[in-house]
């Protein structure tokens, strides 16, 4: 059997590795751009939550749109914008031009996810789904801000701002090229035999939960508990993780007074440790299962927890010791991993078996607005007081909050069973 459907999983998971080097190379020019263009903590949060504003919008458009056109031109051509808009950050001369740049982005960048998740329905057996999205989707944000962040702390210092856009844009000009190129539905792709082809015909879409619901109404859905439980704790849980990417390298030049270099080593540090979360909390939440745990019970774990460590961010703003300080963040990056690898096993779980996308969709909006609040807050917290406990402060209640919501709000109880469709 040949092996096509692993060097897709691969190419999405470049796809997402690329993805979040174009989402997280601001945040390192950001103390750069508030000097040349004379813009403080405030404007310059603004300037990181504008990729948000688009990339929030598009979420629910891009997946109708992906279901009509097919994941190859259009995932390719959203490639193509996002590079361009990278590229052409390099262009700009003031807050407004980086606004409009990064708002280009965030539509460029919407389709990723929701043809991840697509491309996964139709390449990857029902058996081997769920590594490969967690290696596809979830593993490539930390891997992504893991690698990226030395090399962009390089470029930074060695050839200035305008040379990380224009290397890391066009590396997603490459990516898209070789995914137009190489990608085909499973029918039509030369690089697949019959027995691959075989294997996934007679294995997706073959493993149901024979009690769930196949739809239920809107009504139902933005009234059930489970969902409304995730989409909440998603938004706590995107606040924390848009809080570091956005304002970490920021943190460590002002409070640490590392160069632009060393920010970029230390930087990548607790990302490593995001990558160990994924793997903790994905495997360990399915050993709970195999062990005879309600899904959302042992799913639940995981979520609470990782929302619980995610509040040590604020112990880094108490030590003197920059070793302590990088080991309370990567604890909190951690835990912001550990909850962000369950969220959409649970997803899927709690969804009614045709719906799965909606869900989603429902979860993502809710959570990406938590994601687009998170650095104009902190830019405005920043500007307002001059000390960073204060967001850290913010950061931590809000961690508190959302492991809240997932212990209180989630339940077994809650899902759409048919005895409550009748």
């Amino acid at each position: 059997m040949t092996n096509v459907r692993m060097r897709i999983v691969l190419l999405l998971l470049v796809a997402i590795v690329i993805n979040y080097t174009d989402r997280v190379n601001l945040s390192y020019a950001a103390p750069m751009f508030m000097k040349q263009f004379h813009m403080g903590h405030a404007g310059m949060g603004i300037v990181l939550s504008a990729f948000l504003w688009t990339y929030f919008l598009v979420q629910i458009p891009m997946g109708l749109a992906l279901d009509r056109l097919g994941v190859r031109w259009l995932y390719g051509a959203a490639a193509v914008v996002w590079g361009g808009a990278t590229m052409l950050t390099a262009t700009a001369t003031g807050l407004g031009s980086l606004v409009g740049w990064r708002v280009l982005l965030g539509v460029g960048e919407g389709p990723a996810f929701p043809a991840t998740t697509k491309v996964m329905g139709i390449w990857v057996a029902d058996q081997e789904r769920g590594l490969a999205a967690s290696i596809a989707g979830v593993a490539g944000i930390p891997i992504g801000v893991f690698i990226s962040s030395p090399f962009i702390g390089w470029l930074l210092a060695a050839y200035g701002w305008h040379s990380i856009f224009i290397v890391t844009g066009s590396v997603a000009l490459l990516w898209a090229i070789v995914w137009v190129i190489y990608y085909r539905n499973p029918e039509d792709h030369p690089g697949a035999n019959e027995v691959e082809r075989r294997f996934l015909v007679e294995n997706i879409a073959k493993i149901s939960r024979t009690d769930t619901v196949e739809r239920a109404s809107w009504k139902q859905l933005l009234s059930n508990r489970n969902v409304l439980g995730l989409s909440l704790g998603h938004a706590a849980m995107l606040f924390n993780l848009y809080f570091l990417l956005s304002w970490l390298p920021t943190y460590l030049i002002e409070q640490r007074h590392l160069s632009t270099l060393h920010t970029g080593i230390y930087g990548s540090i607790p990302w490593l440790f995001g990558l160990l979360g994924v793997i903790v909390g994905g495997r360990g939440s399915d050993i709970l299962i195999k062990r005879g745990w309600p899904i959302i019970k042992a799913r639940k774990v995981f979520l609470v927890l990782g929302m619980l460590l995610a509040m040590s961010c604020l112990l880094s703003t108490f030590v003197a010791s920059l070793t302590a300080a990088i080991a309370y963040l990567s604890l909190a990056v951690f835990g912001i991993f550990l909850t962000n690898s369950v969220v959409w096993a649970a997803n899927a779980e709690v969804s009614p078996l045709r719906q799965g996308g909606v869900v989603a969709a429902i979860e993502n909006c809710f959570g990406n607005v938590g994601g687009l609040l998170a650095p104009v807050i902190v830019g405005f917290l920043l500007q307002a007081t001059g000390s960073w406990a204060v967001p850290m402060a913010a950061a931590a209640v809000v961690a508190l909050v959302g492991a809240g919501i997932y212990l209180f709000m989630l339940s077994d109880d809650a899902l759409f069973v048919k005895s409550e469709a009748a």
